[in-house]
């Protein structure tokens, strides 16, 4: 905006922006498949996901990937990551973690690429039951459920 500016047209802007964000952050919660620049609103934010997501992606079978490995390879500290994270996706980089975890599952289990149990610890769980319950959670059914639905075949 050039100064001298409206008052009322900087709260359009800002009320703009802000449900632009909520609804990018809705898109991402409930999307099977992400791609940063469906859910990003400038392009350095788009570049900033890609490269996190890039960063998940490559770790995806590691089950001690934290997020401390995560701000160690972004480059920023643990409080910078959660900042920007969360102002990105509204999730933690925990649940941001976890979640392209089980986007990438579900993915898995519709290509039907192996059994739960061989996806689970390909998207880095040890842990079957946890797995089972965050997938649950997440996608609303059984990981072995999402795999026989008729929209997992498609």
């Amino acid at each position: 905006m050039i100064k001298p500016f409206e008052a009322r047209e900087l709260q359009v802007r800002v009320k703009n922006l802000i449900e632009q964000r909520r609804k990018l952050r809705e898109r991402f919660a409930t999307s099977i498949k992400v791609e940063p620049k469906d859910i990003t609103v400038t392009p350095m934010d788009a570049q900033f996901l890609q490269r996190a997501m890039d960063i998940v992606e490559a770790n995806m079978s590691n089950e001690d990937f934290s997020v401390e490995m995560f701000g160690k390879e972004i480059g920023l500290s643990r409080s910078q990551l959660r900042r920007k994270i969360q102002a990105l996706t509204d999730q933690s980089p925990t649940d941001f973690i976890l979640t392209l975890r089980l986007k990438r599952a579900a993915r898995l289990l519709q290509q039907q690429a192996g059994t739960v149990s061989e996806i689970a610890y390909e998207v880095g769980f040890n842990n079957l039951s946890y797995f089972a319950r965050a997938f649950k959670k997440q996608l609303g059914c059984a990981p072995s459920e999402f795999a026989r639905t008729p929209q997992a075949q498609s």
